[in-house]
């Protein structure tokens, strides 16, 4: 079972794409949220919306009303609704007034449930993106000093080997294998090639341009040199 949690402006369209392009379940919920009064267009869009969803055997909308003159009372409305529902969310932020898109956007990256949402093209053609609360996890993460020093040396090199790896981050191998996995689960790495090369992604991209600051590769050079120094102190006569 998924929800859809959506709004809607004039055409029932997109909306019907929409359940036709990820499979819509009898089932599922299908919540439509819109602006408080409900105007003539939306009512009869929705009119035609639940005619056409109970012929093609896809869930019947409820349609809630919500008043949006203020940020957190409209929050605190969209989040009463939303909250309950069972996951996966998914949603189109291409129907309804922008306003009301945004909020159900927020509501949705703030309530941490599995979500996926789409976006496309002013017109509401054929291009479309979409991303997911992975992606939204993974950029949002806090990340270690460690984590961010081995994703600043896969920035610099273009992606190298686990051996290698260990050798510039002076760790064992097994703690690399696991470091890596775990950052893999995050979706911003990946390993490819016979010798399982690991390299950052589009989504580790990002993440680097977000976290910069936390590390640079100067400040691990630095780090190294003072344990090398450190060692030559310390050496007891």
């Amino acid at each position: 079972m998924k929800s859809y949690f959506v709004t809607m402006g004039f055409n029932e369209t997109f909306l019907l794409r929409l359940l036709n392009e990820t499979s819509a379940q009898k089932e599922d919920n299908l919540v439509i949220v819109v602006p408080s009064p409900i105007i003539s267009g939306t009512r009869t869009a929705i009119d035609s919306l639940r005619a056409q969803t109970s012929r093609l055997n896809y869930p019947l909308p409820k349609v809630y009303e919500i008043d949006i003159t203020d940020f957190n009372t409209a929050l605190s409305k969209i989040l009463d609704i939303l909250l309950p529902l069972p996951e996966p969310i998914i949603s189109d932020l291409t129907m309804g007034m922008r306003m009301i898109n945004t909020l159900l956007l927020l509501g949705i990256i703030v309530s941490r449930k599995k979500f996926t949402v789409y976006v496309r093209d002013e017109g509401g053609g054929s291009k479309v993106i979409s991303f997911n609360d992975k992606a939204i996890m993974a950029l949002m993460r806090d990340y270690s000093r460690e984590e961010m020093k081995l994703l600043n040396v896969l920035f610099e090199t273009k992606g190298t080997g686990i051996a290698e790896l260990a050798k510039m981050l002076d760790k064992s191998e097994k703690t690399l294998i696991n470091k890596v996995a775990e950052l893999k689960k995050f979706g911003i790495l990946i390993q490819k090639g016979k010798d399982r090369k690991v390299e950052l992604n589009e989504l580790g991209l990002n993440v680097i341009k977000l976290n910069r600051g936390i590390v640079s590769n100067d400040e691990i050079s630095k780090e190294h040199v003072e344990e090398e120094e450190g060692r030559e102190i310390n050496v007891p006569y």
